[in-house]
C-alpha cells in the first residue's frame, strides 16, 4: 500500500472518541487523510466530516467500508457494533483500527480471528493506546532490559472521576478494565492465567446493584502476581499508573503533569477529568503508527486481533469471578503461527 498519496481512511463512530482520532488524523498524521464519516448521530458526523476538511458524511457504515474511496477505516462506534463491523472490513480485505473492545466476548473475538486468518493477512489492528503512551513505554522499556532481574509483582490504578448512576461490575469489566488487562500482558510479556474478582459499591447513593470499584487479582505465566484497581468513580479525577515490583528494584509510571501548581493555600499536580487529555500524546502515536505501518507495509507496534482476543479470553474470566466469588482460571488456546 506504500504511496506518496495521504493513506484514505473512514471513521465509524463520531463520538468524543472517533472525533478525538478525526482531529488528531487531520492535524497531526500527514500521511493521512479523512475521506468519510459515519454515526448514527448525522449532525454529529457533519461536525467531525467538517474536521477533517469536508469528509464524506455516509449514511451507511457498510457503504463507508465498501467505498472505493476509503482505503482503511477506524472503528470507534459502540462495543456491541465492533464484531460486524470489523469482519465486514475483513471481508473487504481493508486494514482496520478497532478501539477496544475488539468484540463483547472471546467467543466473537474468535470469529475475528478466525476471519482474519482465512483472508490470509494481518488486516486488524486494536486500540489499546497505553502501548504508545510514553510513560507506560518506559516503564517497559526498563523492566525489559534485565537489569533489575526478574518481574514479580505488578500493580495497575485505573481512576475515573464519575461514573452513570448505575454501573455494573460486568460492564466495568468489559468496557474499562479491558485496557488494564491489556497493560498487564504488554508489559510484563506473560500471559494471565487465573484471576480473582471482587466488586463493591464505592458511594451508599448509587444504586444497590452498582459495582464501580473492582480489585482484581492475578496470576500471571512468569511466576508473577498482579493487582488491578478499577475505579469508576473517584470524584477527584482521571488517574491512571502502573509499576512494576522486580527481584532488585521497582519501575513506576511518572506523574504526566509539567508544572507544579501552588494556589489556594494547596501545592500540588492538576488532574484530568477525562482520558481524551490524558492520553492524547498516545492517541496521536498510535494513529500516526498504524497509519505508517499501512504505507510502508510493516507490522503495526500496538495490538492485534490475537491481543484483543486475549483479553477478552482474561474479561470472560473475571466476569465468571465476580459472579461466582471464586478464582477462575482463564482459558486461552495456544497462539496460532499466524500470530507469533
Amino acid at each position: 500500500m506504500s504511496t506518496l498519496e495521504p493513506l484514505q481512511i473512514g471513521v465509524i463512530g463520531a463520538g468524543g472518541m472517533g472525533t478525538r482520532h478525526v482531529e488528531n488524523l487531520s492535524r497531526f498524521v500527514r500521511a493521512a487523510q479523512v475521506s468519510a464519516v459515519y454515526d448514527l448521530d448525522g449532525q454529529r458526523a457533519a461536525q467531525a466530516a467538517d474536521i477533517a476538511g469536508g469528509a464524506a458524511v455516509l449514511n451507511d457504515p457498510y457503504a463507508l467500508i465498501r467505498s472505493p474511496q476509503v482505503q482503511a477505516v477506524l472503528i470507534a462506534s459502540s462495543d456491541s457494533t465492533h464484531l460486524e463491523f470489523v469482519l465486514a472490513c475483513l471481508q473487504e480485505k481493508k486494514p482496520v483500527l478497532c478501539e477496544k473492545p475488539l468484540a463483547v466476548s472471546a467467543a466473537d473475538a474468535e470469529r475475528i480471528l478466525q476471519a482474519e486468518m482465512a483472508a490470509g493477512q494481518r488486516l486488524v489492528s486494536v486500540g489499546f493506546m497505553r502501548r504508545f503512551d510514553p510513560q507506560h513505554v518506559a516503564v517497559k522499556q526498563l523492566a525489559d532490559s534485565g537489569t533489575l532481574g526478574r518481574k514479580i509483582v505488578y500493580k495497575g490504578v485505573h481512576r475515573n472521576a464519575a461514573i452513570p448512576y448505575s454501573v455494573s461490575g460486568k460492564v466495568v469489566l468489559t468496557n474499562s478494565a479491558g485496557h488494564d488487562i491489556d497493560a498487564t500482558r504488554w508489559l510484563l510479556g506473560q500471559e494471565i492465567q487465573k484471576v480473582y474478582v471482587r466488586g463493591i459499591r464505592s458511594h451508599s447513593s448509587f444504586s444497590p446493584e452498582t459495582q464501580d470499584l473492582l480489585l482484581v487479582q492475578m496470576d500471571l505465566s512468569g511466576d508473577c502476581l498482579a493487582t488491578l484497581e478499577v475505579y469508576l468513580a473517584a470524584e477527584y479525577g482521571y488517574e491512571v499508573n502502573a509499576e512494576i515490583v522486580a527481584e532488585r528494584g521497582v519501575i513506576s509510571t511518572g506523574q504526566p503533569d509539567l508544572a507544579l501548581l501552588r494556589a489556594q493555600q494547596t501545592r500540588g499536580n492538576s488532574v484530568p477529568l477525562e482520558w481524551l487529555a490524558r492520553f492524547q500524546e498516545a492517541y496521536v502515536a498510535e494513529t500516526a503508527d498504524w497509519v505508517d505501518s499501512l504505507l510502508n507495509q510493516r507490522r503495526f507496534s500496538g495490538a492485534s486481533a490475537w491481543d484483543g482476543f486475549a483479553t477478552l479470553c482474561v474479561t470472560d474470566a473475571c466476569v465468571q469471578s465476580l459472579n461466582s466469588g471464586q478464582p477462575v482460571a482463564v482459558s486461552l488456546p495456544p497462539q496460532p503461527a499466524f500470530y507469533a
